[in-house]
């Protein structure tokens, strides 16, 4: 079992980074979900009663046990009490499977310990007094995903709980912002005192009472003592230290470094043997996080992601910079490529940011570069929420309206209305959205394979193992260790496999499916198979369909099918994007009565032999495992075809035999992997045009 890194203080000097991608520094990024941090930590009344957190319940399910301990102190936040992790349970095979969630005073009263003289006890105050209140959870799976839910629950206090004006003043609500943060260092550094920083930050929050703050003065002061702890030339030097014996440890772990003009580490990044060989089957798509900076180091941190066949998060390595420019990210980027041996990725997923733009067209030129969609809304708020005030709602439903179109000059013609309608033209982050279009508006991006890490689950999984990594620490060693530590675990987890499937339509096409594909892409592919059994096909003059909800009566999408080299294509163009059929092609396969799917239709990408245990030399033979056994099952209908099958198979063993075994072997190494994307783009045009002939 491994074991998280513990901080000595709960001070965490990571922040977003709030430097807007407009690149004017009075332009100030704030996040969703730090307004909302806001929002309670300044304690609005009236809207702290009214948030709706309903009593946990036995039966409730998570999809993490973060969000059940979230969901929980959420509930305690309300009601006047905080909580806390008491006790786990873990095995080899299972890993964590279950907590116990307490009340702040769960437990007995500790035995106060003794200092100095017999007579004399230590004066300190304890707030457990043997409460039982408490949440007990448990890990089990659901359709071959993990879910929590509550397996136990006691909400019996034997103690009084506290008002609003009190419960924010407990050591589990008392947070120093990002933005605070910040500002307390900046200050601290031009010699102000903790008292004095403490008054500013006061008048600054509209008040001179300090319950106008989420934190108190001692908060503020192990704050600045933290900081005051770092030694920043000898902490990167311990860094490199530390590197070098990772090295020592493990022949297969890499990093690299950049000095200054005068002598100083600049830049530096590594990653673990097991993020090359998860790079190798998974490294299609891959995404670059710069989100977070340490304020006292000055440092920025990025991240390069993954994800697996069972939809798990795959770390594959990280970088610190100490500028936040065109040069140090083509920096990041050149070490990463050599890192994995100079495969360069089909598609890279980043934050909007013109720097990383301008370094993935010149690192890159081959590869897609995506900025998800999700890093772009979380900046509507802070961009035009004051602007626009009540209309803001209307013009973030449009936002999300024009995301969801199909063609380019749709797109182009609607948003200029749209500008036009909120009177925007001169707005420069409208300017700056629309620049990038090629890169984030699905009508530009619609075509390219991202493997599902543009969802919000997958950008959730991110979020947690940022956290992960950023706990508290007071020097580069520790946040190295704490990095190996959380890239560790997940690697553990990776290698776990869950079996519980269950077949709802019992369609020939879906128990096929169940023995291929992993319970993750499997599950995505039930869905749309449920679904295509509510649509209905229309056949144009041309023969492609139009397919929709049956319950509609106009639009749906064009699905064109190909006999000759069974290729099927739909406007919606979800495979070419996931790796996964949409409804609208299951159903018409299903019309030309196909009980199997195709074998291009079953990605490598997305099936169980698929696993960082096999190198790439093996695909060959999973695909001629794979052939053989839909071989077997299409074979095994008549005797006809047995007849047939056994006859043809022993006419090719023979002439396999006598074939010549000098000429060299295939270099299955450089072989490509099945495509999720499309095979044969040439007749795409062809397919566009059909569709806006029906438009």
């Amino acid at each position: 079992m491994t074991t998280t890194l513990k901080s000595t203080n709960s001070i965490n000097c990571w922040i977003r980074r709030q430097q807007c991608p407009c690149g004017e520094q009075k332009c100030y990024v704030r996040y969703e979900d730090e307004k909302v941090d806001e929002s309670m930590s300044m304690l609005d009344q009236s809207v702290a009663q009214n948030v709706d957190i309903s009593c946990p319940c036995v039966g409730q399910t998570f999809e993490t046990d973060d969000e059940a301990f979230e969901y929980y102190s959420k509930f305690a936040r309300k009601n006047g009490f905080a909580i806390r992790r008491e006790s786990s349970r873990s095995n080899q095979a299972r890993g964590v499977y279950s907590r116990m969630l307490v009340c702040h005073r769960y437990g007995p009263e500790r035995v106060r310990r003794k200092l100095g003289k017999p007579d004399r006890k230590r004066d300190r105050k304890t707030s457990v007094c043997r409460c039982e209140a408490r949440m007990y959870i448990l890990k089990k799976f659901v359709g071959g995903a993990i879910r929590w839910y509550v397996k136990q629950f006691h909400n019996d206090h034997n103690h009084e709980l506290l008002g609003d004006d009190q419960v924010r003043l407990l050591p589990a609500y008392r947070k120093i912002p990002d933005v605070d943060r910040e500002q307390i260092l900046l200050l601290y550094k031009a010699g102000c005192s903790v008292r004095h920083i403490m008054k500013v930050l006061q008048l600054e929050k509209g008040g001179e009472e300090g319950s106008q703050l989420p934190y108190i003065e001692r908060d503020v002061r192990n704050f600045v003592q933290s900081c005051k702890k770092v030694d920043r030339e000898n902490d990167v030097s311990e860094l490199l230290n530390a590197c070098k014996a990772a090295k020592e440890r493990d022949a297969e772990f890499v990093y690299d470094f950049q000095m200054d003009g005068n002598g100083k580490l600049e830049n530096v990044a590594w990653l673990y043997g097991s993020s090359t060989s998860a790079y190798k089957m998974f490294g299609d798509v891959v995404a670059f996080d710069v989100m977070y900076r340490e304020i006292s180091y000055d440092i920025l941190l990025g991240v390069w992601f993954g994800i697996d066949n069972n939809g798990r998060t795959i770390f594959f390595g990280c970088v610190l910079l100490r500028e936040e420019t065109v040069e140090s990210f083509t920096w990041a980027l050149q070490a990463f490529l050599r890192f994995m041996q100079g495969r360069c990725p089909q598609t890279i997923l980043t934050d909007l940011d013109s720097g990383l733009k301008d370094s993935i067209a010149s690192v890159f030129p081959t590869s897609k570069h995506v900025i998800s969609t999700w890093h772009i809304k979380s900046k509507l708020p802070s961009w035009f929420s004051y602007l626009l005030g009540s209309r803001y709602e209307e013009f973030v439903n449009e936002f999300d309206r024009l995301c969801s179109l199909e063609t380019k000059r749709d797109f182009e013609c609607q948003w200029n209305l749209m500008v036009a309608r909120f009177g925007l033209s001169s707005n420069k982050h409208i300017s700056l959205l629309f620049s990038h279009r090629a890169s984030w508006a699905q009508p530009f991006i619609g075509g390219y394979f991202f493997a599902r890490m543009t969802t919000e689950e997958y950008m959730k999984s991110m979020d947690a193992f940022l956290k992960g990594i950023l706990s508290a620490q007071t020097c580069m060693e520790g946040f190295f260790e704490q990095v190996g530590i959380v890239a560790n675990q997940r690697n553990q987890t990776r290698q776990e496999v869950f079996e519980d499937i269950h077949v709802k339509t019992s369609m020939p096409i879906e128990e096929h499916a169940s023995n291929i594909l992993t319970p993750y892409a499997f599950n995505l592919l039930q869905q749309e198979i449920v679904l295509s059994m509510q649509c209905a096909a229309f056949e144009t003059a041309n023969g492609s369909h139009v397919v929709r909800h049956h319950k509609k009566m106009d639009g749906g999408c064009l699905v064109s099918w190909i006999p000759k080299n069974e290729r099927i294509c739909c406007s919606c163009k979800m495979f070419e994007v996931s790796g996964i059929l949409c409804s609208h092609a299951l159903r018409i396969l299903a019309l030309k009565n196909y009980f199997y799917l195709p074998e291009k239709y079953l990605p490598i990408r997305w099936r169980r032999e698929s696993s960082l245990v096999q190198s790439s030399c093996d695909e060959w033979s999973l695909t001629y495992q794979s052939l053989t056994s839909t071989l077997f099952a299409e074979s095994s209908i008549t005797k006809e075809r047995i007849d047939y099958v056994h006859k043809e198979l022993t006419r090719i063993l023979d002439h396999v035999r006598n074939m010549a075994t000098n000429d060299g072997v295939l270099n299955l190494e450089t072989s490509p992997p099945i495509d999720a994307r499309m095979d044969d783009v040439a007749n795409e045009s062809d397919f566009n045009s059909t569709w806006n002939s029906i438009q």
